[in-house]
């Protein structure tokens, strides 16, 4: 980095030139973690059932394949089932 006294040191006509490229250079080393850090991509898959996030089609149909997923299914399926049991019972009373 130059040293301060020659970052101020520019002509007033050029300063705004130089303010464009040196912000967008100067932010992106010292901005960029910080900023990273609260960013939240949201294009992809989510499971709804087992709260899991996958960016890929491929990798969202491997994880409908597994174990885990598919008893997590049967149990969220059997809850609605009895809830739409519960209802029905209600509705009927």
């Amino acid at each position: 980095w130059p040293p301060v006294d020659q970052l101020g040191s520019a002509d007033k006509e050029s300063e705004p030139k130089r303010k464009k490229t040196a912000s967008s250079d100067v932010s992106k080393p010292q901005s960029a973690p910080k900023d990273l850090d609260y960013l939240v991509p949201k294009a992809g898959f989510f499971c709804q059932i087992c709260s899991l996030f996958y960016a890929d089609e491929t990798s969202v149909k491997n994880h409908c394949k597994t174990l885990l997923h598919q008893q997590k299914m049967e149990k969220f399926m059997a809850q609605q089932k009895e809830e739409d049991n519960d209802g029905e019972e209600q509705s009927s009373r």
